[in-house]
């Protein structure tokens, strides 16, 4: 069984992310620079926003984070093509 992913707000780190889940999700989002979005965008939000910040489901939170960056490639590449 696997350990729960958190946010540990003491060290501003990631707790129980692998290798295998953030290639998963470069696979997934290949436009996005996952690790640079985890280690500082991500925490630097979570320092900024603290009411907002404890979350029950990170894994929904960081893949929601990740959509919405995908997204805006993926905007962008199609203002291109028209």
């Amino acid at each position: 069984m696997t350990d729960k992913i958190c946010f540990n707000f003491e060290t501003e780190k990631w707790e129980n992310i692998t290798v295998d889940m953030v290639k998963k999700w470069e696979s997934i989002f290949p436009d996005v620079d996952v690790v640079n979005i985890l280690l500082k965008r991500m925490p630097l939000w979570l320092e900024a926003n603290p009411r907002k910040a404890h979350k029950k489901n990170w894994v929904r939170f960081i893949t929601n984070w990740l959509s919405r960056e995908q997204s805006r490639y993926d905007d962008i590449r199609l203002r291109l093509t028209l």
